[in-house]
């Protein structure tokens, strides 16, 4: 899976240099109240690429970073759960008796001696 990614990424780039080589003609860029220009539009659309590789690495890292607080949130759930599951079955060992049932104190037993 990660070579098919890494294939698609080398031919989206290898596209935006043949686009880039082919449309060498010069742009102006108008923002609000910013004006740039005329620079080649090869080196717009590499400006834009950049940027979009950035974009989506920061969020690529900001997702990774919510992903491992929940982790670490799961791992100390799941941490108090096994310490609970463990005092139960400790609790639940002294109860029974040493066959596994109730002990003769509760007025029943879990065995029989077969001598009489």
């Amino acid at each position: 899976m990660n070579i098919l990614v890494y294939l698609i990424v080398v031919v989206f780039f290898f596209v935006l240099i043949i686009v880039g080589v082919f449309n060498g003609s010069d742009v102006t860029i108008n923002l609000v109240l910013w004006h740039v220009g005329p620079i080649p539009m090869g080196a717009v659309i590499a400006t834009a690429a950049i940027f979009g590789v950035a974009f989506a690495c920061v969020i690529g890292v900001i997702d990774g970073i919510k992903i491992r607080i929940t982790n670490r949130q799961l791992q100390k759930q799941l941490r108090h759960l096994e310490e609970e599951s463990d005092a139960l079955r400790l609790r639940l060992a002294r109860h029974e008796g040493p066959g596994g049932g109730r002990t003769a104190a509760e007025g029943t037993t879990s065995w029989s001696d077969p001598r009489g």
